[in-house]
């Protein structure tokens, strides 16, 4: 359940950024296929951990925490790479005070 989440709030902050950016996404999905991004999966002290980084190799995503096997932070990219194929981006509009 904490997986699932730390999950969409990453979802949420990548949608932000999309959201932020004022341009539509249109133009981003007609770039060669060659041109997108990669997933990094990687060791780190407090376990196994993901990246997400543009095609400049800029880190614009990662993962909130670390895993124990590198298997589970696997499954959790998957579940991401479903939900970007498949999800609907969503504008959060702030409350006013």
């Amino acid at each position: 359940m904490r997986t699932a989440l730390r999950s969409f709030a990453l979802f949420a902050v990548v949608a932000a950024l999309i959201a932020s950016t004022g341009s539509s996404p249109a133009p981003a999905l007609q770039k060669k296929t060659e041109e997108v991004g990669t997933i990094e999966v990687y060791k780190a002290k407090d376990g196994w951990r993901f990246r997400i980084k543009n095609t400049e190799g800029k880190s614009v995503a990662i993962g909130t925490v670390g895993y124990e096997k590198k298997e589970e932070a696997l499954k959790e990219v998957e579940f991401l790479k479903a939900t970007f194929a498949k999800g609907k981006v969503v504008e959060v509009k702030e409350e006013k005070k």
